[in-house]
């Protein structure tokens, strides 16, 4: 019976040393990347907007610095916003995403439970400076600053801008509308209205029916149209969101579009963001890789190709710069109509 219970004792011991030494394992292995599968996800179905193509063009060389294995998964922003509440903060999970992330709790499509505050932010990867406003080639007005006037020299006359409640051209409408109550005042602002639109190909369509007059999109998704004289397809842009290197469209900066009198500049950045709690160790190696990254001059030259641009700022930077940036928007915001109040009747 001694002898069974000394063998059974030294048993026990060999479990425990084994569960322990397991556990180091474990431990050690959540905090580092290397040798992992990672899961980016992103808020978006669509495997051909900007959202995929840098989201992949990142994966890519970001997974190969890190010697991991990242897969970017097209779930949709409701879906991604979730896994960064339900996922376990061990690096399996992250999330690539531009100013959707915090934009729809600032025009409240989404609760408070996905605010900024309850995920970790790592580096910025990327940016897209090609949010642009485009009308049809025959349009009477060559940029926006030329609608107001438009306006105010035919009184009869409407603009009807199709746009996305809750997203980056949301926010580029009521810039603009705002500059125009400012500099044309109300009246000749009430002839500007908006038309709901949906994918882009929904907004391109609506523009060749005749059933809105200036469209948003993706600079390079209309490039196309710009460059056909086919007057049932053809376009023009009339203004960017940002200036985009190498491209002859004016921005609103050069256009004199301003908020609050300050010169407005809206890029969608793109950004990293973890789950809550997420290990400092993990987003060190973040940090490290994408600097080294983005100074890569192929990962530069994939991007440039599809008119974004690299922008790395760390984790640290990165956190400071989009809180700034989504308080700025939240005031322009709160300052401005419903876009329910400014749809089209």
């Amino acid at each position: 019976m001694k002898k069974f219970v000394k063998v059974f004792m030294l048993m026990l011991s060999l479990v425990s040393m084994f569960a322990l030494t397991g556990c180091g394992k474990e431990e050690e292995t959540a905090k580092t990347f290397k040798g992992k599968n990672v899961r980016v996800v992103i808020g978006s179905t669509s495997t051909s907007g900007d959202s995929y193509l840098i989201a992949d063009t990142v994966s890519r060389h970001l997974g190969k610095a890190l010697e991991a294995n990242f897969k970017v998964d097209a779930v949709g922003a409701a879906e991604a916003l979730a896994a960064m509440q339900d996922s376990k903060p061990d690096g399996n999970t992250i999330m690539m995403f531009h100013d959707m992330t915090y934009l729809g709790v600032s025009f409240k499509s989404y609760d408070d439970i996905y605010k900024l505050e309850n995920m970790e932010v790592g580096p910025r990867v990327a940016q897209n400076p090609g949010a642009a406003w485009a009308a049809g080639i025959n349009a009477p007005y060559d940029d926006l600053t030329e609608i107001p006037k438009y306006l105010q020299e035919n009184p009869n006359a409407i603009c009807r801008m199709a746009c996305e409640a809750g997203g980056v051209s949301h926010v580029g409408f009521i810039a603009f509308y705002d500059w125009v109550v400012k500099n044309y005042g109300q009246d000749v602002a009430n002839r500007i209205v908006v038309v709901i639109g949906g994918s882009t190909a929904d907004k391109c369509q609506l523009l060749w029916d005749g059933n809105c007059d200036v469209i948003f999109a993706d600079y390079t998704s209309l490039k196309d149209y710009t460059e056909t004289t086919d007057p049932k397809i053809g376009m023009k842009f009339v203004g960017l969101l940002d200036n985009i290197d190498g491209v002859d469209v004016k921005s609103y900066a050069d256009l004199g579009i301003t908020v609050n009198d300050k010169e407005f500049r809206f890029s969608k950045d793109f950004l990293i963001y973890m789950p809550k709690d997420f290990p400092a160790e993990l987003t060190a190696e973040l940090d490290t890789a994408m600097e080294k990254v983005s100074a890569d001059s192929q990962f530069n030259k994939d991007l440039e190709r599809m008119n974004y641009r690299s922008g790395f700022m760390n984790a640290a930077d990165a956190k400071a710069f989009i809180y700034g940036k989504r308080d700025g928007i939240q005031t322009l915001i709160d300052n401005s109509p419903s876009l329910d109040d400014l749809v089209q009747k």
